[in-house]
């Protein structure tokens, strides 16, 4: 009975961790000087941005110096809840899906389950990919598109521990108050209803699953994300 009571009501505790330093947008605050040779233009969120040129860099940088945004939408099938947070760093205090920035040549199911468990604590394993977002002119993009990506996940447990640097609060919120609350944005609202239908009707129905192909180079693979054909 109590390992019963600890997944429908998970204790969440927070803990101070050391946040992801990721390229961050050209942020116009004071100029921040280290103790080195090089300086940079401090952000609101703790992000130092430097310029190519100070460091002897190629001003030219490789798309694939930047990784993609992706979220973890972590769905307990027992008892209906999904795992949100609260973003510290955000002017509206809206419940979303936990999630972050991909590593180059990281695969998007890895991204999501290292970043939930990054912010949450807890340890999930990849199921499916749900959305795709694709905006262009994004303030923090570095001025390519933005592609953000939303996965579902199942827990591995559920014991809440979040990061403090990163995270207001973490909760295990049903799903259903999820899709109809306005504290929450737009995307992740739709896919809280997308999830509902999943959860009644089965995940068959809106699961875009993950298939390795061998790709016509020899010796490499690519992984494929569709929805299979029945029958």
């Amino acid at each position: 009975m109590a390992a019963f009571a600890s997944r429908l009501f998970p204790a969440a505790m927070g803990r101070f961790c050391g946040a992801r330093s990721p390229a961050r947008a050209l942020s116009r605050t004071p100029k921040v000087t280290g103790t080195g040779a090089l300086a940079g233009q401090g952000d609101r969120f703790g992000g130092v941005t430097v310029d190519l040129a100070d460091t002897g860099l190629p001003e030219d940088v490789s798309e694939s110096s930047f990784g993609r945004l992706l979220q973890g939408a972590v769905v307990d099938e027992s008892n209906g809840k999904v795992l949100v947070v609260q973003d510290r760093n955000k002017t509206k205090n809206a419940w979303k899906f936990p999630g972050g920035l991909s590593d180059p040549g990281e695969n998007i199911g890895a991204t999501a389950v290292r970043e939930v468990f990054e912010e949450t604590g807890v340890r999930s394993e990849f199921k499916s990919l749900l959305s795709i977002r694709q905006q262009h002119d994004h303030p923090g993009a570095f001025a390519m598109s933005d592609m953000y990506i939303i996965c579902r996940l199942r827990p591995l447990s559920y014991d809440i521990d979040f990061c403090t640097q990163e995270c207001l609060r973490c909760e295990w919120l049903e799903l259903a108050e999820l899709a109809r609350t306005d504290r929450t944005t737009p995307i992740t609202s739709r896919v809280a209803r997308l999830l509902l239908r999943g959860l009644e009707r089965g995940f068959g129905e809106i699961d875009l699953v993950m298939e390795e192909l061998p790709a016509v180079y020899s010796g490499v693979f690519y992984q494929l994300y569709l929805r299979p054909l029945k029958g």
